[in-house]
């Protein structure tokens, strides 16, 4: 735009603000913008410069002193930072006053002139994007349920057309709100603060001598009462990347009576060693109204510090291992020791291992497996060794049928759980008030879930039901028992009234009538008694009660505040703040003196840029064994290549060999020769390993 075309605009907007100079505005507000609006319309943005109200005091009048945005000087007190202004001491400026006679605001034109291009868009502009107290609380309410910035900038736009806000504002406005919920707060103390908001049940404790974390638990009240409502089994895992401290999450979970999972607890642990455990669980047993509620049932995966923690705080409860787990653990160390072509065999009869419904079956199936891999002895020593020896009794169906599992024999459930608190918690980098509130979300779904779960069991009757012969159940039974149900009424037609070929497992691990039992009332026509029924199925509600006259009575503290008295009474001033402080810790839990863990700094590699979205978990070992596999197919190198790689290979085993004596040669089964790239001894000790 050149000189002449700069004045035609100056020109312009003069005589548009004179032609309205006569105009009269019924507000402060109205004046303010009706002029923003006509100098957006011409490029140009208008803002406050300086503003006064009467208030009774001499020389305070009301007016608006309104001007460019370009107006005045940037003053800058460091020399040395980079800065950048647009400001250039526009003289274009409007004074906006009542008037003298009668209602309204008028205004006059000071200076109507410019010194600058004016605006060809006003997108990007930061001024004119600023959020307004609508859109700001719009922001805030979109930030408290976890959009993402860009969808909330999307919804912006879509709700006001004119909107130019940019995403660098939403962040700032993010940030803003965030901060404002904290307030003066540390970080622990704002989440003590929002969990006894909640009515959370939690518990904490300290590093030795310090006031840093070094474990927390915390459950709902709800929680609590599914527990004691559905006591019967146990699931717990831990997870990671779900805090700034990479401290390890302890998830632990229950099942409902409609086949649901409800979280019973979590607990952030310092380090996955036992005391740790032991302390988690110690605060699980705590939850249970009584000790003939304590689970009787735990599935946990094969981690020894955690199973050691189990049976020293649950020692009556039986301790099941994932079989999923194990069954990939065995595959991967199949497709490393088995050829290709026999693996599918071997896994077979693993399987048929795992699922022996007798001993003599058990015991026929492993002799198979042995003398089928009889020349692979590493490979069977692993799988007795590791599995079958210590373990077979918390994963092999012969035993596993003895005790009521309700049909969970593996994690698979919490590791769903897992997977539904990471979709909440959208990053790894958030801190522990971050996590609390992506459970808490969470743990207002399930349970509305669950309640909707018990309401349709009640009210509604599905049509493959509806015979006489399941007429004692209706509305009063969950529709995953009659499912289960069903299902034995399928097996009927095989198994009829032969004990012997039904196995009637179904009445040990669910509480259900098995096939033989159902045949039995269908030849004398009788409906299914609800009697036959294990009250784990019947319960359809989580209105349990948690207190009584005797447990109210139980937890009287008359003494111990007469005690407090006492002790007030009888030390000096400065061990009376003390006990003070403990005790406003304990009644007002936002007053703790805790302090949130340190961020763990990697020592080791390079930095690596921050991804938005990396809560999901690390491959297992078996996931790293088949993406081998598959990555070895992908270069599967020529025949002539892997002639000379196999006549290489076995020169250098035959010049390490020599390097032994000789009566030790024939003892060597294998030889490799590991990387030489300065980590050769932990290489060695992982080729050994496997």
């Amino acid at each position: 735009m050149n000189h002449h075309q700069l004045n035609i605009s100056y020109s312009y907007i003069v005589n548009f603000y004179l032609k309205r100079i006569l105009q009269v505005f019924s507000s402060r507000e109205a004046v303010f913008e009706w002029a923003k609006a006509i100098g957006r319309q011409n490029g140009i943005l208008i803002v406050t410069i300086r503003s006064d109200k009467a208030n009774g005091i001499r020389g305070r009048k009301d007016k608006l002193i309104l001007g460019c945005e370009r107006g005045g000087r940037y003053k800058s007190e460091s020399k040395k930072s980079v800065t950048c202004s647009h400001k250039e001491n526009c003289p274009f400026t409007l004074r906006c006053v009542p008037l003298s006679v009668g209602e309204g605001w008028k205004i006059s034109v000071r200076c109507g002139t410019h010194n600058h291009e004016l605006l060809d868009t006003v997108t990007g502009h930061s001024y004119l994007g600023r959020l307004n107290e609508e859109e700001r609380k719009f922001v805030n309410d979109m930030t408290k349920y976890k959009l993402a910035p860009r969808f909330i900038l999307n919804a912006l736009k879509v709700r006001n057309e004119t909107n130019v806000t940019i995403p660098s504002q939403i962040y700032k406005a993010r940030s803003t709100y965030r901060s404002s919920l904290r307030g003066p707060y540390t970080e622990m103390q704002h989440l003590l603060k929002l969990i006894q908001q909640e009515n959370y049940v939690h518990w904490t404790r300290r590093r030795e001598n310090s006031d840093i974390l070094r474990d927390i638990f915390w459950t709902h009240p709800d929680c609590i009462k599914l527990l004691n409502t559905f006591h019967f089994v146990l699931i717990c895992d831990s997870t990671y990347k779900t805090n700034r401290y990479r401290l390890p999450l302890l998830e632990i979970v229950g099942v409902t009576s409609t086949s649901l999972t409800f979280s019973v607890g979590f607990a952030y642990l310092e380090k996955e060693r036992q005391d740790n455990f032991i302390w988690a669980f110690e605060k699980v047993r705590m939850l249970f109204k009584s000790e003939s509620l304590i689970s009787k049932v735990i599935v946990t995966d094969r981690d020894l510090a955690m199973m050691n923690a189990i049976s020293v705080v649950f020692p009556t409860s039986i301790h099941l291992l994932c079989r999923f787990h194990i069954e990939k653990n065995v595959g991967a160390r199949c497709k490393q020791y088995v050829k290709k072509d026999r693996q599918e065999e071997v896994m077979d009869l693993w399987k048929k291992i795992v699922y022996s419904t007798s001993v003599e079956e058990y015991d026929h199936h492993l002799q198979q497996f042995e003398i089928l891999c009889a020349d692979i002895i590493l490979f069977v020593d692993y799988v007795k060794d590791s599995w079958l020896t210590p373990y077979k009794e918390r994963f092999v169906n012969v035993w596993t049928n003895r005790v009521m599992h309700l049909g969970n024999t593996t994690s698979n459930r919490v590791e769903s759980a897992h997977w539904r608190l990471k979709n909440m918690l959208q990053t790894s980098f958030g801190d522990l008030c971050k996590s609390w509130d992506a459970v808490n979300m969470m743990l207002k779904n399930q349970i509305c879930i669950i309640q909707s779960s018990f309401q349709k069991t009640i009210k509604d009757v599905e049509h493959g039901y509806n015979s006489q012969f399941f007429q004692n159940l209706h509305h009063c039974v969950s529709r995953k028992c009659m499912k289960l149900i069903d299902n034995q009424l399928e097996r009927v037609k095989i198994v009829g009234t032969n004990k012997t070929e039904c196995g009637c497992s179904i009445r040990t691990t669910h509480g259900l009538p098995c096939a033989c039992e159902l045949a039995k009332l269908q030849i004398n026509g009788n409906a299914i008694p609800l009697d036959s029924i294990h009250d784990f199925w019947k319960q359809l509600s989580i209105a349990h009660e948690l207190e009584d006259e005797e447990s109210l009575s139980d937890y009287d503290f008359s003494e111990e505040l007469e005690a407090m008295k006492a002790y007030m009474k009888t030390h000096d001033i400065i061990s009376q703040r003390i006990f003070k402080a403990k005790v406003r810790e304990v009644v007002f839990p936002h007053t703790t003196s805790i302090l949130a863990p340190p961020e763990k700094v990697r020592t080791k590699g390079a930095s690596k840029k921050k991804k938005e979205f990396d809560t999901p978990r690390d491959p297992s070992y078996w996931e790293y064994v088949d993406a081998s596999q598959e990555s070895a197919k992908a270069r599967q190198p020529s025949q002539s290549s892997q002639r000379s790689a196999r006549q290489q290979s076995q020169s250098s085993q035959h010049s390490f060999k020599t390097q032994f004596p000789t009566y030790i040669r024939p003892y060597i089964e294998d030889i490799v020769d590991v990387v030489a790239d300065g980590n050769c001894g932990f290489r060695a000790i992982a080729a050994l390993l496997g």
